[in-house]
Protein backbone atom coordinates (compact mmCIF):
# COMPACT_ATOMS: atom_id res chain seq x y z
CA UNK A 1 0.00 0.00 0.00
CA UNK A 2 1.38 3.41 -0.99
CA UNK A 3 1.76 6.13 1.66
CA UNK A 4 0.82 9.71 0.72
CA UNK A 5 -0.24 12.97 2.34
CA UNK A 6 -2.17 14.57 -0.53
CA UNK A 7 -4.60 13.29 -3.13
CA UNK A 8 -5.08 15.15 -6.40
CA UNK A 9 -8.03 14.25 -8.62
CA UNK A 10 -8.32 15.36 -12.24
CA UNK A 11 -11.67 15.34 -14.04
CA UNK A 12 -10.76 14.62 -17.68
CA UNK A 13 -14.19 13.16 -18.34
CA UNK A 14 -17.24 14.45 -20.18
CA UNK A 15 -19.48 14.91 -17.13
CA UNK A 16 -19.77 16.60 -13.75
CA UNK A 17 -18.58 14.36 -10.92
CA UNK A 18 -17.58 14.37 -7.27
CA UNK A 19 -14.69 12.72 -5.48
CA UNK A 20 -15.12 11.18 -2.06
CA UNK A 21 -12.32 9.95 0.17
CA UNK A 22 -13.30 7.22 2.61
CA UNK A 23 -11.18 6.33 5.61
CA UNK A 24 -11.54 4.18 8.68
CA UNK A 25 -14.08 4.98 11.39
CA UNK A 26 -16.57 6.25 8.81
CA UNK A 27 -14.49 9.30 7.92
CA UNK A 28 -15.27 10.88 4.58
CA UNK A 29 -14.23 13.98 2.67
CA UNK A 30 -16.12 15.09 -0.43
CA UNK A 31 -15.08 17.46 -3.21
CA UNK A 32 -18.57 18.60 -4.11
CA UNK A 33 -19.48 18.86 -7.80
CA UNK A 34 -16.50 19.30 -10.11
CA UNK A 35 -17.13 20.46 -13.67
CA UNK A 36 -15.34 19.08 -16.71
CA UNK A 37 -11.58 19.62 -16.91
CA UNK A 38 -11.17 20.66 -13.27
CA UNK A 39 -8.90 19.47 -10.45
CA UNK A 40 -9.36 18.86 -6.73
CA UNK A 41 -6.48 18.63 -4.25
CA UNK A 42 -6.83 17.49 -0.65
CA UNK A 43 -4.35 17.32 2.23
CA UNK A 44 -5.47 14.25 4.19
CA UNK A 45 -3.80 15.34 7.42
CA UNK A 46 -5.61 18.71 7.36
CA UNK A 47 -8.89 16.91 6.62
CA UNK A 48 -8.67 15.07 9.94
CA UNK A 49 -7.59 11.61 8.79
CA UNK A 50 -5.17 10.11 11.35
CA UNK A 51 -1.63 9.04 10.49
CA UNK A 52 -1.69 5.50 9.07
CA UNK A 53 -5.36 5.61 8.05
CA UNK A 54 -6.30 3.61 4.96
CA UNK A 55 -8.07 5.77 2.39
CA UNK A 56 -10.07 4.79 -0.70
CA UNK A 57 -11.20 7.13 -3.48
CA UNK A 58 -14.79 6.93 -4.75
CA UNK A 59 -15.98 8.80 -7.84
CA UNK A 60 -19.65 9.62 -8.33
CA UNK A 61 -21.01 10.78 -11.67
CA UNK A 62 -23.75 13.39 -11.40
CA UNK A 63 -26.94 11.45 -12.21
CA UNK A 64 -24.89 8.39 -13.15
CA UNK A 65 -22.80 5.60 -11.71
CA UNK A 66 -20.01 5.42 -9.15
CA UNK A 67 -16.63 3.72 -9.12
CA UNK A 68 -13.97 2.96 -6.51
CA UNK A 69 -10.32 3.41 -7.33
CA UNK A 70 -8.55 0.06 -7.19
CA UNK A 71 -5.65 1.48 -5.17
CA UNK A 72 -5.94 1.92 -1.42
CA UNK A 73 -3.64 4.48 0.12
CA UNK A 74 -2.27 5.11 3.59
CA UNK A 75 -1.88 8.54 5.17
CA UNK A 76 1.67 9.55 6.01
CA UNK A 77 3.02 13.04 6.70
CA UNK A 78 5.54 12.74 3.86
CA UNK A 79 4.47 15.49 1.42
CA UNK A 80 3.81 12.98 -1.38
CA UNK A 81 0.77 13.28 -3.66
CA UNK A 82 -1.19 10.50 -5.36
CA UNK A 83 -2.69 11.75 -8.64
CA UNK A 84 -5.87 10.16 -9.97
CA UNK A 85 -7.56 10.77 -13.32
CA UNK A 86 -11.15 10.14 -14.40
CA UNK A 87 -11.92 9.67 -18.11
CA UNK A 88 -15.00 8.62 -20.06
CA UNK A 89 -18.71 9.36 -19.92
CA UNK A 90 -21.17 9.21 -17.02
CA UNK A 91 -22.25 5.67 -17.99
CA UNK A 92 -18.80 4.33 -18.89
CA UNK A 93 -15.84 5.84 -17.04
CA UNK A 94 -12.63 4.78 -15.39
CA UNK A 95 -10.63 5.96 -12.38
CA UNK A 96 -6.91 5.33 -12.35
CA UNK A 97 -3.91 6.45 -10.37
CA UNK A 98 -1.45 7.98 -12.81
CA UNK A 99 1.44 8.85 -10.49
CA UNK A 100 2.77 9.53 -7.02
CA UNK A 101 5.05 12.50 -6.72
Amino acid sequence: MKAVQHIKCINNSWFVLSFELEGGDYQTLCSGDLPLQSTWLSDLSEAGFPEGAEVTLRVRAAMGQERLATEKLQLAHNGRTAVFEVTGTSLDFSVRMIEIN
